[in-house]
This record gives structure tokens, C-alpha cells and sequence, in this order.
């Protein structure tokens, strides 16, 4: 009963305390440098899996030590790219089991971090094409690249309700069950606030936050979708660039070898500024630090399971009684239909909509209650994946269930180990911070983690609040 593929957003959701009880999270992180020499600049490959019948994520905060630092992100070519992420996801489709097996590839490009130059998300003028894979300008690259999506402003505020402006931004558009897909990343400055739940302590380096789609736009809401469930289990690899590539989007490359990203632009992609060949001779992104031991901290926080029964409230349509089996496999949906024999008012007939307001019952917050576009369209204030319709504390997000939270530490060596320096030299251009060293690969040597899981679409329902000083889930 996850929402529809678009609308997510994988970002910091940190309240309640861990409950372990039935329920099983317990995600692998594994981050390697393939040259771990002193101010080398080498590319980093990052490694997360969540096993099969884990719960799925409800979010993910990471932190990048100050010591790698960020080259910001307008010290770059935008259209460079920077980085690539496969990804092996499990889905339920149109409400049948977690046998769905899909491979997710993007390819990463620096991007515009200018909020007085936008583009909308949507199909603003209703040709069949949504705004930001659109090249409006003829420059052969899609809009969402060469400009900022408006909705991130909205998306992500301080506790004024100000727009946050990241210093780095790397995006990728790829095509998923027919669908156009944006997946970014952003970086910000070390302290900045991103919710009131998340620690904004300069000492814990740069915050980070991945969007997938237009995750968090207050101005949203969600669509129905053949995608029903995201399920585990979850694997990813993400590789990220000591230097960065030419866009491989060239009339002499081979059709059947072409990025996900020609495709979806329809004409080749020839950067100003970009390196003439597709080896590392282009510009240095970052550089490894001085000689240390270096902890990155990842913080998952699984979804919240309201009857105990091991399944997350996002999977499980009987969030308020224990399913007579796993809604995984469909065990126990005698009909077939979506729902449950412990909540099914009939389970001798098959009605995959059982409450007739558009959204199939593996999809909708509250299957039995209607909220769909012609209600509340699955409003859920307090997201705790359950709709306000059906929810007997609409507000009150800690009485559907705890959270449970995992916090991953992986120690990188640099040279031959020790004590982390206070200070390293920076690469090329501007450091974001000016007794920072280090450069802008580290936007995806943890982030990449988050955007595994904002593939598989985990953290479909804990969304940042959409208010600067509101409480977050």
C-alpha cells in the first residue's frame, strides 16, 4: 500500500524510539577507495543491501566529514558527469506479491544550484511531456540539469520557511516502468538546518539529502500507480568519480550502449567545457585527505509497523490487526485481492479496490476508508503511512507504531590509518568551507547509500515535514 513512484522522498527522519519486536532491519553498508594513498584523487565505490522480509526504509541521514569537503557545485561544469548508481529493486505490481525483480541505472551530472532560474516538475503546458525533462531552450540538455526545479524550493526550508540552497547538486534522469524519473542528490553546508529532528551540528560535516521525483512539494499530491509495493530486498552499487566524464551522449557512440540520459533527452549531448574523451583526464572532483582513519556515520530508520506484526505499516493492508500471513507473498489474501484475511469483509470475492476511490488496496493508506482524489486524495499528516481517513490519531505520529533505528559507521583509512588531521589542502575550486580539503565526490560516497533506497522507494511515506518548524516523522 505504497504511494505511487512519484512523490518520494528519502530524506532525515529521526523520532520515537527502536522497537525490535518481530520486526527485522538490519541493512549492510560497505564503502571502499580504490587508491587510499594521502590526496590522491580516486574514485569511491559504495556498497548497501538490505536482506529479503527486512522492513523497508523510512529514511536515511548522512553526514560527510568535513575533512573531504565539497567543491561546490558552481565550480563545475554543469552537464560533467560525476558518478553512476545501479541499483536491484523488488516491486509488487498491481497488487500482487514482492516477485518483481528490476535493475535501476543512473547516470549522475553536475547540476544548476541557481533557485532564481527554475523549471517546474509537471507538465506545465500540457504537450505530454513533463517540464523537466524538456530542453526548452534547444541547449541539448534537459531542463532539470541546466536549471533548478522549483518544487525543492518548496521542498526544503529552514525553520523560517526560507528556501535552503544546497552548494552542490548532482542529478540523473533515467526511465522506470515508463516512467521519467529524476533522482537527485544535494549537498549542504555544514550546520544547516534540514529538520528539526536532525542534528545540525557543524562537526558532523556536510548533511545531505536525496529527492526522488518531486518528493516533498507540499503542492503535490500523489497519483495512482501500477507500482503497489516496494519490497526488500534491496542492493545497490554506486560508483563515484575521481574526475570528471565527458556526457557519452555522442553520435559516434553505439545505440545499444547509449546512457539512460540520451534516451531520455533525444538528441545528443555535446557540454561546453566538458573533457574530449569519456577517461578520467577531465576536471578533479576531489581528493582523498591527509593520512587518517575516517568515520561515516549513516543513520537508517526503518518503517513503523502499528500492529506488530513484522510487516511496515507501507506494506501491510491491515495496519491495525496482524495479518494472517505475509503480504509479501500474498499468504493469507484468499482472494487475491489486495487485502488481508484479518481485515477482509470478504474474502471469498476478489475487489482490488475494495473502497472504490482509485487506488488499488496495496496502494492506498487506508483501503477501506475512500480518500482519493475526490477526498483527501491520501492525505497523511502525521506520515506514518496510514491516511488521515482511517487514522485515529491523524496528528499524533508516535501511537502508529515506533521507529526502528539503525545507525551504520564505516571507517575509511587513508594512507596507513590514525588519528584524522584538524586540516587537508582542497582540490581545484572552491572548497565550501575555507579550512576544509577534500572535493565533491563525497556528495555520493554516502549519499549513494540514500539513493539506493530512494529507488527501491523506501521512505515513501516519512517525508520531511512540509514545514520548516513542524515536527517530522
Amino acid at each position: 500500500m505504497t504511494g505511487a513512484l512519484l512523490g518520494l522522498l528519502v530524506v532525515v527522519l529521526l523520532l520515537g524510539s527502536a522497537d525490535t519486536a518481530r520486526a527485522t532491519f538490519d541493512p549492510t553498508l560497505d564503502i571502499s577507495v580504490d587508491n587510499p594513498a594521502a590526496n590522491a584523487a580516486s574514485d569511491y565505490t559504495v556498497d548497501f543491501n538490505l536482506p529479503s522480509g527486512d522492513q523497508q526504509f523510512g529514511g536515511l541521514v548522512a553526514f560527510i566529514p568535513r575533512e573531504w569537503g565539497i567543491v561546490r557545485g558552481d565550480e563545475i561544469p554543469i552537464g560533467a558527469v560525476v558518478g553512476e548508481l545501479t541499483s536491484g529493486v523488488t516491486l509488487g505490481l498491481i497488487n500482487g506479491p514482492c516477485n518483481n525483480s528490476l535493475t535501476v541505472e543512473f547516470k549522475f551530472l553536475n547540476s544548476s544550484i541557481d533557485p532564481s532560474d527554475t523549471v517546474p516538475f509537471l507538465d506545465s503546458d500540457d504537450n505530454g511531456d513533463e517540464d523537466f525533462v524538456e530542453d526548452k531552450d534547444n541547449s541539448g540538455l534537459p531542463d532539470a540539469f541546466e536549471k533548478y526545479p522549483d518544487f525543492i524550493t518548496r521542498a526544503l526550508v529552514d525553520e523560517n520557511d526560507k528556501p535552503q540552497t544546497p552548494i552542490r547538486r548532482a542529478a540523473g534522469i533515467t526511465v522506470v516502468a515508463g516512467v521519467n524519473v529524476l533522482l537527485q542528490f544535494l549537498v549542504f553546508e555544514p550546520g544547516t538546518f534540514i529538520n528539526e529532528n536532525i542534528p545540525h551540528d557543524e562537526e558532523l560535516g556536510y548533511p545531505t539529502v536525496t529527492l526522488l521525483q518531486n518528493a516533498g512539494d507540499p503542492d503535490f499530491d500523489p497519483i495512482p500507480s501500477a507500482i503497489t509495493d516496494f519490497c526488500t530486498p534491496l542492493t545497490s552499487t554506486n560508483i563515484s568519480y575521481a574526475h570528471s566524464k565527458d556526457n557519452r551522449c555522442t553520435d559516434d557512440v553505439d545505440p545499444d550502449t547509449l546512457d539512460p540520459l540520451c534516451e531520455i533527452s533525444g538528441v545528443p549531448l555535446e557540454i561546453e567545457g566538458a573533457p574530449s574523451t569519456p577517461d578520467e583526464s577531465g576536471l578533479t572532483l576531489f581528493t582523498n585527505p591527509k593520512e587518517g582513519t575516517y568515520t561515516f556515520t549513516t543513520v537508517a530508520v526503518g518503517q513503523r509497523d502499528t500492529d506488530g506484526d513484522g510487516l511496515e505499516n507501507g506494506l501491510d493492508t491491515c495496519a491495525f490487526v496482524p495479518n494472517l500471513g505475509d503480504a509479501r507473498t500474498l499468504e493469507g489474501d484468499n482472494d487475491s485481492d489486495g487485502l488481508d484475511a484479518a481485515c477482509d469483509p470478504d474474502d471469498t470475492v476478489t475487489n482490488s479496490d475494495q473502497d472504490l476511490d482509485g487506488y488499488l488496496n496495496r496502494q492506498d493508506n487506508c483501503p477501506q476508508h475512500p480518500n482519493g482524489e475526490n477526498e483527501d486524495n491520501q492525505r497523511d499528516t502525521d506520515d506514518d503511512a496510514i491516511g488521515d481517513a482511517c487514522d485515529p490519531n491523524p496528528d499524533t505520529e508516535d501511537t502508529e507504531g515506533k521507529l526502528v533505528i539503525k545507525q551504520l559507521e564505516k571507517e575509511v583509512v587513508i594512507g596507513p590509518g590514525g588519528p584524522a588531521p584538524q586540516d587537508t589542502p582542497s582540490p581545484q575550486g572552491t572548497p565550501a568551507a575555507s579550512d576544509d580539503g577534500g572535493g565533491s565526490g563525497a556528495i555520493i560516497i554516502i549519499i549513494a547509500v540514500i539513493a539506493a533506497v530512494v529507488v527501491v522507494g523506501g521512505g515513501a511515506f516519512f517525508f520531511l515535514r512540509r514545514r520548516g518548524g513542524g515536527t517530522a516523522t
